[in-house]
């Protein structure tokens, strides 16, 4: 297991140039394995934001990204992914990300490779026209554009942060719009590195910046009226708090809050295949991300054979650092977060929640805590998400029962269904109230290429994907020779 690594330093991108966060938080970025102390943690201060503020506002003022036409920006986003592809970018970003945020380094590995066709995918929409189309008209053709609301604000969390982070740049950049991306203080590390590889690749002063710090500089820029759009993907609290600093002025913002996603076994179902896919939703990014498992319900005949299988799998997961090849699971992202998922299995223990868990804690003082499933609550006791390796366990006897627990939270952004009968399970999932459903699987990637990522209910708002994404920066304007209808309605 390799220890000779570097953060990169932190650093701001504002107006071309690069710069240190003015305030010393006085506290350290930690490493998530050990406590240890990795980085001070830094932030703008109100000058730096207003700086960057600006320069986004006079970039589209003066329209420097939005004229430039689509192959050129198709173009710049090649470049931008080019920067992106060397072996040292992949192993920073790899390294730092599972330091800081817990994630395996197999996992955060994948993410740092798969980095730059995130652009090359952008500009491969452009290519194909995606912004700029003809629709039959009155009187001949008419142009069906969609150009940029203006500033957009970018917030990626600290789960994903790679993916994440360059999925909303790649979009704000490929719709023409100036952008600021704010990742997370926690892992800021790989926005750090894109900043870099924007600046080598060229572009212009303002069209892309990174400002460093929490969420009070998140809500300097928020309000802002400036900013056009809003990009923000984390907890229900900070997209509640946007979408009512953004309602006065309708601007757009596109909110990914999470979600307390059902997973659906039913009596005929591969139960070997439905124990992959609990584990997997359990395990996958140590359970810290937004389509993980948060809700099993198994029909009652099969609940037994299916956990004992469950948990005979999770004896065989190796929890350990982030940073051992080994290792399939790793710790959570700092101790503030260990300490809420603890009070959680703890809440549900004091509402009659049996623990089951079986896989080994390593002797390592960091945040870990075992893929764990909670046995015998009540239905209205697990109906808000826990944002780590827990999930609550509900049975079924009829599929109408099924279906009412599928649908007994607010929160509606994934689900997944496992049943021996496709149709039956199609037929299920198209009456389950989520943004998605996997049936027979569990994976990190998207359904299929083109299909969008939605949120239902407290989930958030918009959704997203390859073109859904791009064309949320952007609103439509369709111009076009009209007829002349005569005076007085006649």
């Amino acid at each position: 297991m390799s220890r000779d690594y570097q953060l990169p330093e932190l650093e701001n991108y504002i107006n071309g140039q690069f710069s240190t966060p003015a305030i010393d938080r006085g506290q350290s970025l930690n490493d998530a394995n050990t406590g240890e102390p990795l980085q001070q943690r830094r932030s703008c201060d109100h000058e730096q934001v207003q700086t960057a503020l600006q320069a986004t506002d006079r970039a589209y003022s003066e329209g420097v990204w939005e004229n430039t036409s689509a192959q050129e920006r198709a173009d710049f986003l090649d470049k931008f992914a080019d920067e992106l592809s060397s072996e040292e970018c992949a192993r920073t970003i790899s390294v730092a990300d599972s330091l800081t945020s817990g994630a395996i380094i197999r996992t955060t590995r994948k993410m740092a490779n798969i980095l730059p066709m995130v652009f090359r995918g952008a500009a491969a929409y452009l290519r194909e026209e995606g912004l700029d189309k003809k629709v039959p008209g009155p009187c001949g053709e008419v142009d069906y554009l969609r150009r940029p609301w203006g500033p957009a604000l970018l917030i990626a969390p600290w789960n994903g942060p790679t993916a994440i982070g360059s999925h909303k740049v790649a979009s704000a950049l490929a719709a023409g719009a100036p952008c600021i991306l704010k990742p997370s203080e926690f892992t800021p590390h790989s926005a750090i590195v894109m900043a870099r590889a924007a600046h080598r690749a060229g572009i212009p002063q303002g069209v892309f910046q990174l400002t460093l710090g929490d969420r009070t500089i998140g809500s300097q820029m928020v309000e802002d009226p400036r900013i056009k759009a809003v990009s923000f993907t984390g907890g229900l609290a900070g997209g509640r708090a946007i979408a009512r600093a953004c309602a006065a002025d309708f601007i757009p913002t596109q909110l990914e809050l999470g979600g307390n996603n059902q997973l659906v076994v039913f009596a005929d179902a591969d139960l070997d295949l439905a124990a992959t896919g609990i584990v997997y939703g359990l395990t996958n990014l140590n359970g810290q991300w937004c389509r993980a498992l948060g809700r099993l319900l198994v029909h009652e005949s099969v609940k037994d054979l299916l956990l004992d299988k469950v948990l005979t799998i999770l004896s065989d997961i190796r929890l350990g650092h982030s940073l051992d090849e080994d290792s399939d699971m790793g710790p959570l992202v700092h101790r503030g977060h260990y300490d809420s998922v603890i009070a959680d299995i703890e809440r549900l223990k004091s509402r009659g929640g049996q623990v089951l868990t079986s896989t080994a804690l390593p002797d390592l003082p960091g945040n870990f805590i075992a893929p764990t499933l909670v046995d015998g609550c009540s239905p209205a006791d697990t109906r808000e998400e826990i944002f780590g390796p827990v999930a609550a366990v509900h049975t079924f006897s009829s599929d109408a029962e099924a279906l009412t627990l599928a649908n007994g939270t607010d929160l509606g952004l994934a689900g997944y269904v496992y049943s021996a009968d496709e149709a039956k399970a199609f037929a299920f999932a198209h009456k389950m109230r989520t943004g998605g459903v996997k049936i027979n699987g569990y994976s990190l990637l998207s359904i299929g290429a083109g299909a969008p990522r939605g949120a239902w209910g407290l989930s958030g708002l918009g959704e997203e994907g390859h073109a859904q994404s791009i064309e949320f920066f952007t609103g439509s304007r369709v111009i076009g020779v009209s007829p002349q209808d005569p005076l007085g309605g006649r």
